[in-house]
């Protein structure tokens, strides 16, 4: 794993973010060398940025490696689905030893990190959105006797060999950190999707997501999730169709009230717009990973990847899509983990007179902001789109 951690930090404890990495449960030599996709593990670049700024804003943030591999090109659907969800599997169990990690190193280390014991998010891009997921919704036995994951032998998942979900037990696991506990307080997902929506129930932990509506290899609603040859491997439900019942439930409830930035409109299966759901931001018009930005050497001699993501995976638009995801995320988990009255008061205006001009208007690359105000400066700038999206944060100047 690589830790960041804020700059001359003071802090006696800080809350921990734990970010896992796209890549399709395969290790990067498979999925670069033979299926031309542009993946660098815990490098890679969104999630690389997406720890800086968390450590930026007080977190210890984390991009840790987890446990690869499944038969992707098994000649049966069964071997397919079986070896998948059993990727899965395992790699929850590494999320999980993680927080132990951390936790275990407060209680019984040297606690190096000075980590906050009881405020941890686990969350994931892409692959690491649906580990994510897992941790936060795959806890019940009788979820892995769900239909779609049991053949003449029995359930896919074998706890008496892949172990328990916290990682204890059967023989791939090594015991860490027994005795420690693997709770954590919310997930937050880009991209991905869960196994089966039958896996949400009440009481579970909140949940933040984020999803390209376009999105084709894990789409945003219920559908198959297929090989790079096409062929099929299991059902899945991505955020259009899970997030609406994390809400029902009242699961993300620790959100409300707020005065946050919003999502736009969920869009349910029949491809209709219904109504915004707390904890869900929409990329309408985005396919794969509108936030990440892969190295040119492999984007721009992969047909496979620039199909994938619709012909823009610029550090520039990635940015702009990671401004939205902080922003909408952030005052999230500050009120879920610190103030569950953050964000319930309204946005009060100044009574000063302010005198704004924008030019030029309509402006591509350059905008001119002047602000005349007789008393009170001016300490941030926040700009959306009309669909709400974040357009540009400046934060740390002093205009008058």
């Amino acid at each position: 794993m690589d830790v960041y951690t804020p700059v001359g930090d003071t802090a006696s404890k800080r809350p921990v973010i734990l970010l896992s990495h796209n890549g399709s449960f395969l290790p990067e030599a498979f999925t670069h060398g033979l299926l031309g996709l542009c993946f660098n593990g815990r490098k890679d670049s969104s999630v690389v940025e997406l720890c800086k700024r968390f450590a930026k804003r007080g977190y210890i943030a984390v991009s840790y490696d987890y446990r690869l591999g499944w038969n992707a090109t098994a000649g049966d659907l069964t071997t397919r689905t079986k070896t998948i969800i059993q990727a899965v599997y395992r790699a929850m169990q590494d999320a999980k030893s993680c927080v132990r990690y951390f936790r275990n190193d407060v209680i019984n280390g040297s606690n190096q990190w000075k980590a906050d014991t009881s405020r941890f998010v686990i969350g994931g891009s892409n692959s690491g959105a649906y580990v994510a997921l897992a941790a936060g919704s795959l806890n019940d036995v009788s979820e892995l006797n769900n239909i779609k994951f049991v053949d003449v032998n029995g359930s896919f998942i074998k706890q008496d060999t892949l172990g328990d979900f916290d990682g204890f037990g059967g023989y791939q696991n090594y015991d860490n950190y027994t005795g420690i506990s693997s709770r954590f307080n919310a997930v937050l997902a880009l991209g991905g999707a869960v196994g089966d929506t039958s896996w949400i129930q009440a009481g579970e932990v909140p949940v933040i997501a984020f999803h390209g509506v376009n999105e084709s290899s894990t789409q945003y609603n219920t559908a198959l999730v297929n090989t790079a040859s096409g062929q099929p491997v299991i059902e899945v439900s991505g955020s259009g169709d899970f997030m609406p019942i994390v809400e029902a439930l009242g699961n993300n409830n620790a959100f409300k009230p707020n005065n946050f930035l919003q999502g736009p409109p969920n869009r349910n299966g029949l491809g209709n717009q219904t109504v915004t759901i707390e904890g869900l931001y929409p990329f309408y018009g985005q396919k794969f990973e509108p936030w990440n930005w892969f190295d040119t050497a492999c984007y721009n001699s992969s047909s496979r990847m620039i199909a994938l993501t619709g012909g823009d995976a610029s550090i520039e638009k990635g940015n702009r899509y990671i401004d939205t995801i902080m922003a909408y995320s952030a005052p999230r988990l500050y009120k879920l983990l610190y103030d569950p009255n953050y964000g319930t008061t309204g946005i009060n205006e100044t009574a000063k007179h302010i005198d704004m001009s924008m030019f030029p208007n309509p402006a591509n690359t350059q905008l001119n902001i002047v602000i005349s105000m007789e008393q009170k400066p001016i300490s941030s700038i926040f700009i959306t789109d009309l669909t709400g999206r974040a357009v540009k944060e400046i934060t740390g100047i002093n205009a008058n």
